[in-house]
């Protein structure tokens, strides 16, 4: 094999070839030296004497690579020069704009710019809706799935100790998932833990904070219900269902609050979102019209489902925790029936829409919970009770 030659990414096979390519890039320093090739137009017109003959190279990979180098600066030229076109023609018909025609320019300007961002809002939260219709699409085939699964094992008649055979085996793996026990959750050592509902398995299994569904049939609130841990309670505030960073937040139970005990009062919050995302409809529950007729909450913990009615719609502030200072959110429960007394006679000066609340000690509450602004740290909340 003969000797290589080599400068830099170039190879010759001869001596020859190799000291004429040192020719050329010796005549390209001194094209450098006397000429800025960062100035505007000079690769352009570097270009055409090459192109045209006046400039020539000894060595075709050198030329044809000093070449390409030069079209590629050319292109940086236009896109400079165009650059600058526009800019000069706005500033030119500025300048021919009287101050009123300028200030308009400016408006329509700056409405364009909200348009997009309030285009770009939208698409986010159309994007949001549809993944919670999926979420609550798939549960509900979960649940059908586990349904008819059990019947199926009915049906073959099986037994704890029978053999699973080929044509049971998927049967029996479907209700082996859906008795699968939440040690996370368990009351206390040695306790078994309820059983998670079939429906949510899954989202619970993606997420150990997921704790059920939260719905008000024709209001827009159909979301999963996230709890946070104690240590990170208002983790929620700015992420989603995922754990991803979302400006919307989720809707999330009070980290002190027991899903499996039942506390007297469940605590639920939620961003009052300008779209109407999270908790941004319940505000409209200050029209009496609008509460007599959505009064129905369905809640769904991993561990059952029940239905609240609304029976007081609040308004309130962040308390500066004197003494004398109502703070809703603090009462989680009673401890006694005074104490519970208490509350009510609280709760019932706030409510707006008035009258006698119907409620008495025992009864089981859910609290939601969202920002107002009729105040300075204002809050509107809705208190309803366990029907069902």
């Amino acid at each position: 094999m003969g000797r290589i030659y080599c400068i830099g990414k170039f190879q010759f096979d001869s001596y020859k070839e190799y000291q004429e390519a040192m020719d050329d890039i010796d005549k390209i320093r001194e094209i450098s030296k006397k000429m800025d090739i960062n100035e505007t137009g000079v690769a352009e017109r570097l270009y055409t004497l090459i192109r045209e003959g006046k400039i020539n190279f000894r060595s075709e990979a050198v030329g044809n690579d000093y070449l390409l180098y030069l079209s590629d600066m050319m292109v940086e030229d236009y896109k400079s020069l165009s650059r600058t076109s526009v800019t000069r023609r706005l500033a030119n018909r500025l300048q021919q704009l009287s101050p009123g025609q300028v200030v308009g320019t400016i408006c329509m300007a700056g409405a364009i710019v909200c348009f997009l961002i309030f285009f770009g809002s939208e698409y986010h939260d159309q994007q949001k809706i549809r993944e919670m219709e999926r979420i609550k699409s798939e549960q509900d085939i979960s649940a059908a799935s586990d349904w008819l699964s059990a019947k199926v094992i009915k049906a073959l008649g099986m037994g704890g100790d029978e053999e699973v055979t080929e044509e049971n085996e998927d049967a029996v793996l479907t209700v082996q998932t859906a008795t699968v026990e939440n040690e996370v959750h368990s009351a206390g050592l040695g306790e078994k833990a309820p059983e998670i509902l079939p429906q949510f398995q899954k989202l619970y299994q993606q997420n150990s904070d997921f704790s059920g569904w939260i719905t008000i049939v024709g209001t827009g609130i159909d979301y999963p219900l996230m709890q946070p841990v104690p240590e990170n309670s208002d983790f929620y505030l700015d992420h989603d269902y995922k754990g991803e960073e979302d400006i919307n937040g989720s809707i999330f139970l009070d980290a002190r609050n027991d899903i499996q005990s039942q506390d007297d009062n469940l605590i639920v919050y939620g961003h009052n979102m300008k779209s109407g995302m999270m908790f941004g409809g319940l505000e409209q529950y200050l029209d009496a019209a609008y509460w007599k007729e959505h009064k129905t909450v369905t809640l769904q913990t991993l561990y059952d489902q029940a239905e609240y009615e609304i029976i007081a719609v609040c308004l309130s502030k962040v308390a500066a925790g004197g003494e004398n200072d109502f703070q809703y959110y603090d009462f989680i429960n009673a401890g006694s029936e005074e104490a519970f007394q208490l509350y009510v006679k609280r709760l019932q000066g706030m409510n707006v829409m008035g009258g006698k609340l119907d409620i008495s000690y025992g009864d089981k509450l859910l609290t939601l919970s969202t920002c107002s602004n009729y105040t300075q740290d204002g809050r509107l909340f809705l208190v309803a009770k366990k029907v069902s």
